[in-house]
């Protein structure tokens, strides 16, 4: 390749406050001489535009910061050879050149290879949302939008253990729907299933390599969602691989992820007793473990799922000042099993943020924990952690204040635990407004400047942009007067913080402008259905006669988070309205008693939320600049409602049920979609148009698909399973690639 080419499929043009880059066809040939095959060398289309990917966004900020006015594929050069000298190379053990080797791989080439990569850039899903920053995103290619309709089933993989509720050696043990997602590293697929077994599956034919079973059907049924799992976490040292489990009922286990063993050099003899080593013991009862583990660096962070009416079990003649479910996220060594560190989600004595809880009620309240996954940015060491509403979540009359560090976003040193910076995205949370899913940490060009960002979506519908190096916000977030409670006890926050820009992704609060309204007898129905309550706008709080919260506490955004294109530099979030009732009755008042009990529930007209459609959404933003690209219903909606199907409507209203994870490769956006029928659906990402269904074996709820390329096929993996069926892994491929579609029973 030649030291110095001037790249000319780029076009610059300058102005005086922004730089585009437009594709210059006839300037192709010398780019192919780099290897470009089309304008999608560094464009996110193959026929250019504005809209780069990672290539040509790298580019345009060497330009800036070079203050050159023409590009050079010289830059490109020197970066290559930094990377290939910022490149570590691990000696790997016997064991895992073993393994390596048997994955078909040359062994004498495998004795070095590259220190393991935590993305999805080499063809694996190596952590539970394809890399440590949550994007969700894989840049393979394979599957395009011109061969999509070829996917087919090519193996489906069936647990023996996690069968369903219909199997009777699991009638007293039910469990959840199976929210499951895999990884995929050397050839494996890690899946955890509802019962906290862990299973290693051949990622290329579906068979049983080995299974784990920590025994956890057999205990107590957690709390909230009972028997119901998200995923694992993977960690590589030179001598080491290992998987790291929390089951459900509070063990931190390593693996082998080799044979499938506890590595009994981890905690004690492989494992460590989460429900100890707080302030207080966590009561099973009340706390349980559902999210995978995040590895950062050589840390294990584990937070854990709180039961979020524990607070009701301590009214009426139950005093309120006793064991409420502890918050507390922990740091783990990954390799021995040792605490490292405790960071107070409610602050104690002489920590930052006492004076935000009122009557001292730091000292034992509860809650406020991180239920969700977290994300790592390992270059800044730092851990980004999204925390939950506190005890109670719809009435905080003992709790005055704005709460630290309840609903926040929290960026800690992943080796200490002390905390960076935080961001609270709800004051004195009453509306069970928890920060539900990882923060997405992407690198873009704001303004002509890189900015290194947090992007979190939230439930109420709004997306903040925050700096991830100390949490600033990166657009204005301006303090607003929001409406106060009319419960005497209780006292909400003055103002909240709202984002100026971007603008937000879903309904917010309720009026009669924006209530069902396809016809007038729905109008006058759903008119009178919202008379029976308050309402008003967002942050309009609980009340005893019971207030309207849209979104509601089930979305906007929910478990699923975002997903981030970092060659596209857009942002793709999936999100639900649907109408929640809260209402709060006060109780005898006493000094150790709570004064009020809440009750929520989500109101319908037969099924149809009451608010104008669509009922979920799935949006796109261009992280350069706010703006919202497309939004597009997903899902036709229950169009054959009795109330609806002598409408004759043809635009499709969204399933209000639907909040799907969305998996992003190079053109396509796949998810799976639960509503009569269970379907692996595929989008075009620059549209939002559908352009492939499949239906599935069994029920999607909850599980993102994951994508990997084997043995030459790119293949898309989801998991399966209502309460009463078995856990299923359905792996899909390009059918002209394909052997004949197969079933394993394991």
């Amino acid at each position: 390749m030649q030291s110095l080419i001037q790249f000319s499929l780029l076009t610059v043009f300058l102005t005086q406050s922004i730089t585009t880059i437009q594709a210059s066809s006839e300037m192709l040939p010398d780019a192919m001489k780099l290897g470009a095959k089309d304008c999608g060398y560094c464009h996110a289309s193959s026929t250019g535009g504005e809209a780069l990917n990672e290539r040509g966004t790298w580019l345009k900020n060497e330009l800036s910061e070079r203050s050159e006015t023409t590009i050079d594929v010289e830059w490109l050069l020197e970066r290559e050879q930094d990377e290939m000298e910022d490149t570590k190379i691990t000696k790997l053990s016997p064991d895992l050149v073993e393994e390596a080797s048997n994955e078909g791989r040359d062994e004498e080439i495998n004795h070095v290879v590259r220190e393991f990569d935590y993305t999805s850039r080499f063809g694996e899903w190596p952590a539970y949302a394809g890399d440590l920053k949550a994007t969700k995103y894989s840049p393979l290619s394979q599957i395009k939008e011109n061969n999509v309709s070829k996917l087919q089933i090519v193996w489906t993989w069936t647990s023996k253990i996690d069968t369903g509720l219909y199997d009777p050696k699991n009638s007293n043990r039910p469990p959840d729907f199976s929210k499951a997602t895999p990884l995929m590293i050397d050839g494996r697929l890690f899946v955890r299933t509802r019962y906290s077994t862990v299973s290693a599956i051949d990622a290329a034919t579906g068979d049983d390599i080995w299974s784990f079973d920590p025994g956890t059907k057999d205990g107590p049924i957690p709390p909230m969602y009972g028997f119901s799992t998200r995923g694992v976490a993977y960690h590589r040292t030179a001598d080491s691989a290992r998987i790291l489990l929390v089951t459900s009922d509070g063990w931190l286990i390593a693996l082998n992820s080799r044979s499938g063993e506890m590595i009994e050099s981890f905690g004690t003899k492989g494992r460590v007793n989460l429900r100890t080593g707080l302030r207080r013991p966590l009561d099973p009862k009340y706390t349980s473990w559902s999210n995978a583990p995040t590895v950062c660096g050589d840390v294990v962070v584990v937070g854990s799922q709180s039961d979020d009416n524990s607070h009701e079990a301590r009214t009426g003649n139950n005093p309120t000042k006793w064991n409420l479910p502890l918050g507390d996220v922990r740091g783990f060594d990954v390799k021995t099993g040792k605490q490292l560190w405790v960071f107070h989600t409610v602050p104690q004595a002489e920590e930052l943020g006492t004076e935000t809880w009122g009557n001292e009620s730091w000292r034992w309240m509860g809650n406020t924990n991180v239920w969700t996954n977290a994300s790592c940015d390992a270059e800044l060491n730092l851990v980004y952690l999204p925390t939950s509403a506190p005890s109670h979540h719809f009435y905080g009359g003992e709790r005055p204040g704005t709460n630290l560090f309840s609903t926040s976003i929290l960026a800690l040193n992943a080796t200490t635990g002390e905390r960076e910076w935080h961001f609270q995205t709800v004051r004195h949370d009453v509306w069970d407004y928890d920060n539900p899913a990882a923060p997405v940490i992407a690198d873009v060009t704001i303004n002509n400047k890189p900015r290194k960002i947090v992007a979190v979506v939230t439930k109420t519908g709004f997306l903040f942009v925050l700096d991830r190096t100390n949490g600033e916000p990166i657009w204005e977030v301006e303090e607003v007067e929001v409406p106060q409670s009319s419960v005497a006890s209780e006292q909400t926050a003055n103002t909240q913080p709202r984002p100026t820009w971007p603008p937000p992704f879903e309904m917010q609060g309720i009026t009669k402008d924006n209530i069902l309204d396809l016809s007038p007898q729905l109008y006058e129905l759903a008119e009178n259905e919202l008379k029976k309550y308050d309402y008003g706008e967002l942050f309009t709080p609980p009340s005893t006669r019971g207030t309207v919260v849209v979104p509601g506490i089930g979305g906007g955004a929910n478990w699923s988070g975002a997903s981030f294109d970092s060659r596209l530099g857009w942002l793709f979030v999936a999100s639900r309205r649907f109408p929640t009732v809260i209402r709060l009755s006060t109780l005898n008042s006493s000094s150790d008693r709570v004064l009020v009990q809440s009750h929520a529930e989500f109101r319908s007209l037969g099924g149809i939320p009451f608010v104008k459609p669509p009922w979920s959404s799935i949006t796109a933003y261009d992280m350069e600049t706010g703006h919202i690209r497309w939004q597009v219903p997903n899902g036709a909606g229950p169009k054959d409602h009795p109330l609806l199907k002598p409408l004759e409507i043809f635009e499709d209203l969204g399933s209000a049920d639907q909040c799907p994870s969305l998996l992003v490769t190079s053109e396509l956006i796949f998810y799976g979609f639960g509503d009569v029928v269970s379907q692996l659906r595929v989008m075009d990402k620059d549209s939002g148009e559908l352009l492939w269904s499949a239906d599935l074996p069994g029920t999607v709820a909850g599980a993102h698909p994951i994508t990997y390329e084997l043995g030459g096929k790119q293949y898309i993996v989801i998991v399966t399973g209502a309460p009463t069926e078995p856990l299923k892994v359905v792996a899909f491929t390009l059918s002209d690639q394909s052997e004949e579609s197969s079933e394993h029973d394991r």
